[in-house]
C-alpha cells in the first residue's frame, strides 16, 4: 500500500495510506448502485403517471421530463457533494470500504473542492480515464484530484505520525502530533494541576482545543479516548 508524508498548516508531518485501486473503485460501484436504486423508485411515479394519467402526462410531460433530467443531475452529481461534506470526505461507499477524502495538506474538504472533484468524476472520470490515472499516479490521483488538490486515503490502519520532537510521559501514539509550545503546556500543566484554583476551567480549555485540532486534522475518532483522558 502506498503511503504520503503530509505536512499539515500546524507543521505537523503526518503519514497516511493512500486508498488503493481496489477500494475506490469498489466504493464507487457501491455508490453508483444507490444511485440507480434511487433513480428507480423516482422513476415509478413518472411511469405510472404515463400508464394511468395519459392525458395529463400529455399536457406537462415537457415538465415532467425537465424535472426527471433535474433530479438525475442532483443525483448523480449532488450526491457525491452532499455526501462527502456531511460524511467528512466520505460517501456510502467511501465509509463502507473505509477510505476518505481529504486535502492535499491533511486539512477536510469544503464544498468547493467536493464540486470540483466529482465533476470531473461525473464528466470524465466515469468512463475509465479516472482508472487509468490511478494506475499511474504517485498519489493514485484521477483528475478530479489533481483539479481540486485532494487525495483519498485509507482508515483500515491509523494513520502514523511522520517525526516531530520526541515527548516523555505522554502517550506514544499521540506524541508526533504535538508542536513543542502544545507539549510545554501539557507538562506545565501537569506539574500544577494539584495547586491550581482554576483546574477544571483549565481542563475543559485544554481538551476544547485539542479536541478542535484532531476535528480540524479529521482523525478525531482515532483520538477521542486520548482527549478524554487528556486532562484528568
Amino acid at each position: 500500500m502506498k503511503k504520503i508524508i503530509i505536512t499539515t498548516p500546524e507543521n505537523i508531518e503526518v503519514e497516511y495510506n493512500l486508498a488503493d485501486i481496489g477500494s475506490r473503485t469498489a466504493a464507487f460501484v457501491v455508490d453508483t448502485l444507490l444511485q440507480t436504486a434511487i433513480m428507480i423508485l423516482l422513476a415509478i411515479p413518472i411511469t405510472i403517471l404515463c400508464i394511468i394519467f395519459k392525458d395529463l402526462w400529455t399536457k406537462y410531460y415537457g415538465w415532467v421530463i425537465g424535472a426527471a433530467i433535474i433530479l438525475t443531475t442532483l443525483i448523480t452529481y449532488g450526491y457525491y457533494i452532499f455526501c462527502e461534506i456531511k460524511m467528512n470526505g466520505r460517501t456510502f461507499g467511501k465509509k463502507l470500504l473505509k477510505i476518505r477524502a481529504i486535502r492535499n495538506n491533511g486539512e477536510p474538504i469544503s464544498i468547493k473542492h467536493s464540486a470540483i472533484r466529482n465533476l470531473f468524476k461525473v464528466i470524465i472520470d466515469s468512463i475509465g480515464i479516472g482508472i487509468v490515472l490511478i494506475f499511474f499516479t504517485k498519489q493514485n490521483k484521477r483528475i478530479g484530484d489533481f483539479a481540486a488538490s485532494t487525495i483519498v486515503i485509507s482508515e483500515n490502519t491509523k494513520t502514523k505520525p511522520s517525526s516531530l520532537d520526541n515527548l516523555s510521559k505522554i502517550k506514544e501514539n499521540f506524541e508526533h502530533y504535538l508542536t513543542k509550545d502544545e507539549c510545554e503546556l501539557l507538562r506545565e500543566y501537569y506539574r500544577r494541576k494539584d495547586t491550581l484554583e482554576d483546574s477544571l476551567i483549565l481542563r475543559n480549555c485544554i481538551k476544547s482545543y485539542f479536541y478542535d485540532k484532531f476535528n480540524n486534522l479529521g482523525v478525531i475518532n482515532e483520538w477521542q479516548e486520548f482527549i478524554n483522558e487528556l486532562v484528568k
